[in-house]
């Protein structure tokens, strides 16, 4: 059945991060990843800390499509023709996750750190979440940097 098929997806292949979101990669050009059947996320992250580095950290966003599914194309994992979204930042919403105490809801985005240690060094990490989006794309940065920048690939797997 198609619903069981895991996809791997490259969503950032050697990026270079930068000190924010923004100029590590424009949110219009971020890969955005059809869900489709998927409930679950699981991503894997290799992040390589820049030359002479000793203190920096990586930071992962998930964020998920909230506006509405084109109607164009309802082909599982296909490559849907995503211009209409792509730079719809409105329309995205951070993944989180959230505490009740007392009855009331309270919502906290999630952040999935890699803390880098020695320089040129590879770090793998692998999340998982639950997710109930028709699309959902990735965001980086690193922190402790201003010179010797790290990098970040990230594959996306879902079912």
């Amino acid at each position: 059945m198609l619903e069981n098929k895991v996809k791997n997806i490259v969503a950032l292949n050697s990026i270079t991060l930068e000190s924010t979101e923004d100029t590590t990669q424009s949110a219009t050009s971020r890969v955005i990843i059809d869900t489709y059947f998927s409930d679950q996320l699981n991503f894997s992250a290799k992040y390589t800390t820049g030359a002479s580095e000793t203190a920096s950290n990586c930071y992962i966003k998930v964020w998920g499509y909230i506006g509405t599914k084109s109607e164009g194309n309802s082909y599982p994992y296909s490559s849907s023709i995503n211009s209409e979204i792509a730079g719809d930042t409105d329309n995205w919403i951070q993944i989180g996750t959230y505490d009740i105490s007392s009855g009331t809801a309270i919502f906290t985005p999630s952040v999935y750190k890699i803390s880098g240690g020695a320089g040129e060094t590879t770090y793998d990490a692998h999340f998982a979440h639950w997710i109930t989006f028709s699309k959902i794309r990735f965001s980086a940065y690193e922190t402790g940097v201003s010179v010797n920048k790290g990098t970040l690939t990230l594959v996306a797997s879902i079912q």
